[in-house]
């Protein structure tokens, strides 16, 4: 979710200090340690019962919404599917109850890499040592249990997600492959938790740098059978004299024509790559809010009200 709100920011061309009020407000509403603190504690009663599908969906688009930015009713619902549809497919391909702290605790890792800052970081280690606590607290049956209850929870998603179906780990139908062919799914598999789209795009970084490299090294071999060089000497064959101004004249003539095929690679590489980050989660539009909308004071718009609501609930 954070994620996707910090890509639409630089998409839109937010100002920077706003991007960075907007992300440190959603991590505050969102890890606001009574809130963390209500929503273990209640779990633990004996009459407690699971968050809907419909509270949890109310509950983190309350949250997505609570600073300077707005979504619309049709991005609200696409962030939703992104954020429930990745959790569900990262359960899918864990084997092991303890796999869910750590997937948990590289969820908070990746906040804290968006404009960390002290305040941030104390905030995200409370809640790693909270989440640790109660996890140490609970038995093997115990986490076994809360374990299963998130992956049952999460059966009745099967929304298709265009990323996870162009690395080929979802299929036309919605369900999900756990074993697939390409040499790169290991990389995903043994990091899950941590963000997919970075990944991907780093994948992608890798590929085109690749591929660069091999055109560069294809100019260049290109440039050396035009200047006829050889790479060493056949034997028996004698040297032949050459003409210095015939050779200059092919050599200069050359060099500019490999030096127009490596512009044109890295012009074309260059807009792939602003192609590729642009249109990262393009479905979702942030609008400004207007201080009337949250009762901001001064420019600061965070909702205290919904700050307080979670804090405060039991």
């Amino acid at each position: 979710m954070l994620y996707v709100i910090d890509q639409r920011l630089k998409a839109q061309q937010i100002a920077a200090d706003k991007s960075v009020q907007v992300i440190h407000d959603v991590t505050t509403v969102l890890l606001e340690p009574k809130f963390i603190d209500s929503l273990l504690n209640g779990s633990t009663h004996g009459n407690a019962q699971l968050i809907t599908a419909d509270h949890c969906k109310f509950m983190l688009n309350d949250i997505a919404t609570c600073s300077l930015m707005r979504l619309d009713e049709q991005s609200q619902a696409k962030l939703w599917n992104l954020m429930t549809m990745m959790y569900k497919w990262q359960l899918f391909m864990s084997g092991h109850q303890h796999h869910l702290l750590d997937i948990t605790f590289r969820h908070l890792d990746s906040i804290n890499k968006l404009y960390p800052d002290a305040k941030r970081h104390m905030l995200i280690d409370f809640t790693k040592n909270t989440l640790l606590d109660f996890w140490n607290a609970c038995g093997e049956e115990q986490q076994l249990s809360i374990y299963r209850t998130n992956k049952a929870w999460l059966q009745c998603f099967n929304t298709k997600i265009s990323l996870l179906m162009r690395l080929g780990f979802q299929t036309l139908d919605g369900s999900f492959l756990r074993e697939v062919d390409q040499s790169y799914f290991q990389n995903f598999v043994q990091g899950i938790g941590e963000n997919i789209y970075i990944k991907s795009n780093e994948l992608v970084q890798q590929q085109e740098h690749l591929s660069r490299a091999t055109n560069s090294k294809s100019g260049m071999d290109q440039l050396a059978a035009q200047l006829n060089i050889r790479q060493a000497p056949v034997s028996g064959e004698d040297l032949q004299p050459i003409d210095a101004r015939q050779f200059q004249q092919q050599y200069e003539k050359s060099l500019q024509q490999c030096n127009i095929l490596l512009e044109d690679l890295d012009s074309s590489n260059n807009g792939a790559s602003r192609q590729t980050n642009a249109a990262g989660c393009e479905f979702v539009q942030l609008q400004t809010a207007t201080p009337t909308d949250t009762g901001g004071i001064g420019g600061r718009v965070l909702n205290h009200k919904l700050l307080d609501l979670y804090s405060k609930m039991h």
